[in-house]
């Protein structure tokens, strides 16, 4: 859930903050990467799990509604992981999570090969890396391109990695991932990992990437910002809606970049995915 209040009590104090406005969606990860990437022209297929709670439920309901091809998604033991973000107009943030029963990503597989029947890529998260890594092996044993986004340095991420055509991260987590190098240096470091291309996501600066020699850099696209629930999320389905689209990697950048930006401007991060036409035309309107 993501709320707009007009102050963001601190922690702590015992103080109420008024809302102003609730957004209730699927978390910021893959199922929002996917949709993105459905906005802007493809076609998408979920496989994962989901609780087996009312969340759950909700989460599958608004895939299903989005269009979404959720036949791989399955409901797991107990109760959904939830996350209350809430933000003020000035742009602070209080985030608090609850902690869903912990998945056993063995004891719940995916149907890798009904997930990759007639795929042309494999967006993945980190959330569940030793499953993830599996169904990233066999894409590539297809000639399917993978494309991770990092989020945190999970144990079993280094092995998903590995797998990993396109690797996306923050400019924060490629501080952990490559400490104490500067951000050209760092682009370098995470290519011998085993991707072929790493973009660095840097908020409102925009993006860097590095495609074997080459090292492109996109400007930020400057928005009024209501939140950026999902944006990084966003940013990894324009980038592989960009790649399927074919467009050099450079617009491909361009293009997550735009949508990226566009989607901060509205409560949550699930609404305020654009359209194709929508984030070609903000591009358009800098060039």
């Amino acid at each position: 859930m993501t709320a707009l209040a007009h102050r963001v009590p601190e922690v702590g104090s015992g103080d109420a903050g008024e809302l102003a406005a609730v957004s209730l969606s699927p978390g910021a990860g893959v199922a929002v990467a996917v949709r993105a990437a459905q906005a802007l022209g493809c076609r998408g297929r979920i496989g994962g799990w989901v609780g087996s709670d009312g969340m759950g439920a909700f989460a599958r309901a608004a895939l299903t509604r989005a269009g979404l091809d959720v036949e791989l998604v399955r409901a797991s033991p107990g109760g959904s992981a939830c996350e209350i973000v809430t933000v003020d107009v000035e742009g602070r943030r209080l985030v608090q999570r609850g902690s869903g029963e912990e998945i056993d990503e063995d004891a719940l597989p995916v149907d890798v090969d009904a997930l990759l029947a007639g795929a042309q890529a494999l967006l993945l998260d980190d959330s569940c890396p030793r499953a993830q890594a599996r169904a990233a092996s066999r894409a590539r044993e297809r000639g399917i391109p993978v494309i991770v986004d990092l989020t945190s340095p999970a144990e079993g991420a280094a092995v998903l990695v590995a797998f990993a055509d396109v690797l996306i991260s923050s400019e924060r987590m490629v501080s952990e991932l490559a400490p104490r190098r500067d951000l050209m240096t760092a682009l370098g470091d995470l290519m011998t990992l085993g991707p072929r291309a790493v973009v660095v996501t840097l908020g409102a600066a925009g993006a860097v990437g590095r495609h074997g020699g080459d090292v492109i850099e996109v400007p930020g696209y400057p928005v009024e910002t209501l939140d950026t629930s999902g944006a990084g999320s966003v940013f990894h389905g324009a980038f592989v809606a960009g790649l399927l689209g074919e467009l050099p990697f450079a617009r491909c950048v361009e293009l997550a970049s735009a949508a990226a930006a566009l989607s901060c401007q509205t409560l949550g991060p699930w609404d305020g995915i654009p359209e194709r036409d929508e984030a070609v035309s903000f591009i358009t309107t800098r060039r």
